[in-house]
């Protein structure tokens, strides 16, 4: 762990996989609500 670079640094080494993750759910929520609101 190399916190000489500053909290960002850490953000975007460390955390790319959550913002990843969070994109995916994002898209699935949206899909799923497209479904029903067009099945409404």
């Amino acid at each position: 762990m190399n916190h000489t670079g500053g909290w960002m640094t850490g953000w975007v080494g460390g955390g790319t996989w959550i913002w990843a993750l969070i994109a995916v759910l994002v898209v699935i929520l949206l899909v799923v609500a497209i479904n029903k609101l067009s099945k409404k």
